[in-house]
């Protein structure tokens, strides 16, 4: 993907440089230079420059793909997450219906008496 714009041309691209370097500021404001520094500044390597098309293609397609996945999934997820639902609700009532204390009611009061302790007999 490439246009004019002004006295330049814009191109998409895709970098490639080692683990643990960077690119060079560019002279431009919020720009970049292709040249690679590491750690300490030192100039390291140019980044290799791939077409971004092919990239920008595949990005789309995959998000095309993911988005009908997920349109086609939806009906069948939303379905499994009612019944879910439903399953938690039931088990939450009758967990609430055991716990639940019953009351329970005085029907008579009763004195115990105490029996008489063991009376000695002679023999």
């Amino acid at each position: 993907m490439e246009f004019n714009w002004g006295d330049s041309t814009w191109e998409l691209m895709l970098t490639k440089h080692p683990s643990d370097t960077h690119f060079s500021q560019s002279s431009t404001p919020g720009g970049k230079s292709p040249l690679v520094r590491d750690d300490d500044n030192m100039l390291n390597t140019h980044a290799v420059l791939f077409d971004g098309d092919k990239a920008l293609l595949g990005i789309l397609t995959a998000g095309v793909v993911v988005t009908a996945a997920a349109v086609k999934a939806a009906p069948h997820i939303k379905s499994g997450l009612i019944s879910l639902k439903s399953k938690l609700r039931r088990k939450a009532g009758e967990t609430t219906d055991a716990e639940t204390p019953v009351p329970l009611t005085v029907v008579a009061e009763v004195d115990l008496e105490r029996p008489d302790p063991p009376r000695l007999r002679a023999v």
